[in-house]
């Protein structure tokens, strides 16, 4: 009865005629009962902006439709918040298979709950509106919730940077009345669901073009990617979340954050954050998608992993170690055995930060398994004293470069921020005792790494 008492409490502190009559409703008249309904809702609803703002609207909204009273306002208001804090939760899927073979919305005034591997089939398009939140359920191995995108299929997340699309796990109790910052869940919670997958018909480095994709059990036509065309379209993400990831489903057979199979340069990925995952934050197979404006954060193995001949574009990223972090990259060449199909990468502009409790020191970078690409402007901040490369493949080394080179991994404008020696830092890993592409500096140089400016709406720059 909180609500209505409280209502009934204020409704004495403006008189409005209820008569068929026009009401005029002054600026101060109607900030008045703005005031009032907001504090109606911040009384019985969580105290934070996003009631707020919604209280205050629909408050004006009643007042502009005619409800001169004050009472119709505060309940709107109440009805607004109580939306936004316990909307209805869709469950998506039963713990198996379920296609998704029709274009599909899925909209930000519910909860969409996924249990098990929801599969956007060939011709479909799953739509996100912004600002929707979007859980998986809990499940381990073979059973981990999975959001696939097949080969054919195509994505439409778009949020923006006051309202991000949200993928989280089924306990973590954020609504729609939090804004985007979890009541219960840190950085530091991992591998709580499965992760999102992308897949497309790009070229990949793999026998005969194509492979299945790890971590989700084989033997589905949707769990395969690669194709022929580095341009094929998988659709949009743009200001998307993605939260406490990367189940295993075996030793070796890892979910990620964000995980992409011969995704062509049609798709577009552009603002995304990728907050603890168990294993790589994101990781590419092949194709020639680009990414633009990236946080991997608090991840256990490596922040990005590029793999089978990737050809594409990373640009302006942010990699944040964890405790247990292997390598800031991992980065492998083909696995074509031919060496038929290569690729070279891009990846440039980048800020990584370590830090001083990690548990390894190798970390980098490693460029192994005939690498090929071109790495450009990334600085490297807060790494404890010790902290080395873990590897570069010797047979693709191309040294100091301004582009990419077929059949090389060339460097530029590579700064370690540091008292070591640049000796040590490289470890014996090259043979190039003069690197020029690398830099050590004392402090932090301005103007080199990512421009973070961008990130403003993230968990880590907010």
């Amino acid at each position: 009865m909180k609500k209505s008492i409280f209502a009934f409490a204020l409704s004495g502190a403006m008189l409005f005629s209820s008569c068929q009559q026009e009401v005029v409703i002054d600026d101060a008249q109607l900030q008045a009962i703005v005031d009032a309904a907001v504090a109606a809702a911040l009384a019985n609803y969580p105290n934070t902006q996003e009631i707020a703002d919604a209280a205050a609207a629909a408050a004006t909204a009643a007042v502009a439709n005619g409800l001169g009273d004050i009472d119709s306002a505060i309940q709107d208001a109440l009805n607004a918040a109580e939306a936004l804090t316990n909307p209805p939760v869709v469950r998506v899927g039963t713990g198996s298979v379920t296609e998704i073979t029709s274009d599909t919305t899925w909209t930000n005034d519910k909860i969409w709950l996924m249990d098990g591997k929801i599969v956007v089939q060939e011709g479909a398009t799953l739509t996100i509106e912004e600002g929707t939140i979007v859980k998986g359920a809990t499940g381990t191995g073979a059973n981990a919730t999975v959001l696939v995108v097949a080969k054919g299929g195509k994505i439409n997340a778009v949020g923006t940077a006051d309202k991000p699309i949200i993928f989280t796990d089924a306990n973590d109790q954020i609504v729609y009345a939090n804004g985007t910052t979890s009541p219960n869940r840190s950085a530091t919670d991992k591998g709580l669901w499965g992760s999102v997958i992308i897949l497309g018909n790009g070229i990949v480095g793999a026998a005969n073009g194509e492979a299945n994709i790890e971590g989700v059990v084989s033997g589905y036509e949707w769990t395969k990617y690669g194709g022929s065309s580095n341009a094929d379209n998988s659709g949009v993400m743009k200001y998307v979340s993605i939260r406490h990831t990367g189940t295993a489903v075996s030793p070796g057979n890892e979910l990620q954050g964000l995980t992409m199979g011969g995704v062509g340069s049609g798709t577009v990925i552009e603002n995304i954050e990728l907050v603890g995952s168990e294993d790589d934050g994101i990781e590419i197979f092949g194709g020639a998608v680009n990414v633009t404006n990236l946080v991997v954060a608090n991840y256990d193995d490596d922040g990005i992993d590029l793999d089978q001949a990737y050809a594409g574009t990373i640009s302006n990223a942010v990699v944040i170690l964890a405790t247990g972090s292997d390598t800031a990259f991992e980065i492998d060449g083909t696995e074509e055995p031919n060496d038929a199909i290569v690729g070279e990468y891009t990846l440039q502009n980048v800020t990584v930060y370590g830090r001083s409790d990690v548990v390894k020191t190798a970390t980098l970078g490693d460029w192994k398994s005939d690498a090929t690409g071109f790495n450009d402007n990334i600085l490297y901040v807060d790494f404890k004293s010790g902290s080395t490369l873990k590897g570069v493949d010797a047979d693709t080394y191309g040294g100091a470069g301004t582009a990419t080179v077929v059949g090389k991994v060339n460097f530029r404008d590579m700064v370690v921020v540091t008292a070591d020696a640049k000796a040590d830092v490289i470890a014996g890993k090259v043979d190039d005792a003069s690197a020029t592409w690398l830099t050590i500096s004392a402090s932090r140089p301005s103007g080199k790494g990512a421009d973070e400016s961008v990130f403003a709406w993230t968990q880590f720059f907010n």
